[in-house]
């Protein structure tokens, strides 16, 4: 493998690293705004409609502590700053890349040491986002036989489904939360009763 190529595909991961920070950062503040939607509603139904529920106020407190919680350790993973340093990664990258293909195969020295630098500026890519870059790379290309050097195989495809229904069932249960806290204090409630 040419070292332009692995340039290129470090270049793609890191890519979808920013891209994975990024969207983390936008679902845990939605998360945060809903969640403090959701104590606040459950908060003035109880007030007004079932002032006398003995499990809906520690219900409640309980969940106040954990959005508070969550919003102090979402600060803690920072990663709009993460994601600022790998973009800066892979724009650095990219210029690396032209000079790697503008060079003979001999002379490609410097350019090894300052990938090696490179890659060290910042954290480096998971394997989720590698295999992700690869298929989206595949997906998105005219004829990815002839234009790409590296193939998604048969079980980069299976870890590309895997990985989005995952992310998919961890938001949507993540969002349900509340509304599944609120159901069960209704239903204890009632059973109270």
């Amino acid at each position: 493998m040419a070292l332009s190529d692995n340039i290129w595909w470090t270049r793609k991961a890191r890519i979808q690293t920013e891209k994975r920070l990024l969207s983390n950062a936008i679902q845990a503040q939605l998360l945060l705004l809903w969640y403090s939607f959701c104590s606040v509603s459950a908060s003035v139904f109880y007030l007004k409609f079932n002032p006398d529920s003995e499990y809906s106020g520690i219900a409640w407190v309980v969940f106040s502590v954990l959005v508070m919680s969550i919003s102090g350790f979402i600060n803690g993973l920072s990663f709009k700053e993460r994601a600022s340093f790998i973009k800066e990664c892979y724009e650095t990258l990219n210029g690396l890349y032209q000079k790697a293909k503008s060079r003979p195969e001999g002379e490609l020295d410097e350019v090894s040491k300052e990938y090696e630098h490179v890659l060290n500026m910042c954290e480096n890519h998971t394997d989720r986002d590698y295999y992700i870059s690869l298929c989206e790379t595949h997906l998105t290309t005219e004829d990815p036989g002839k234009e790409l050097d590296r193939h998604p195989t048969n079980y980069v495809w299976f870890l590309f489904g895997i990985y989005n229904l995952r992310r998919f069932l961890v938001f949507g249960a993540l969002y349900v939360l509340p509304v599944f806290l609120f159901l069960m204090v209704e239903v204890v409630g009632v059973c109270q009763k």
